[in-house]
């Protein structure tokens, strides 16, 4: 496995159970992460590259792929505001 998915399944693990967490990874793009709110439907999708971070969709980063719980919490606070 390539450092962006297995950096991504390390998000999805740090995040857990209450949310919704899809993996996709198709030959030519980027790997990314769908995250949904189990309770608040609300969603996003996380972006990881191969030099060590992840991206939000707009294309600014969100955090380092060595440290999934930052990123974990940076993701519950977009999709949970005032929650953190």
């Amino acid at each position: 496995m390539t450092a962006a998915p297995a950096a991504l399944e390390r998000l999805a693990a740090a995040l857990g159970p209450g949310f919704s967490i899809t993996v996709v990874h198709r030959p030519g793009r980027r790997p990314r992460l769908t995250v949904a709110d189990r309770h608040t439907q609300a969603a996003s999708e996380v972006c990881a590259d191969e030099q060590g971070r992840y991206w939000w969709p707009w294309a600014e980063p969100a955090a380092i792929t060595d440290d999934p719980l930052t990123a974990a919490r940076q993701i519950i606070g977009v999709l949970r505001p005032g929650q953190e």
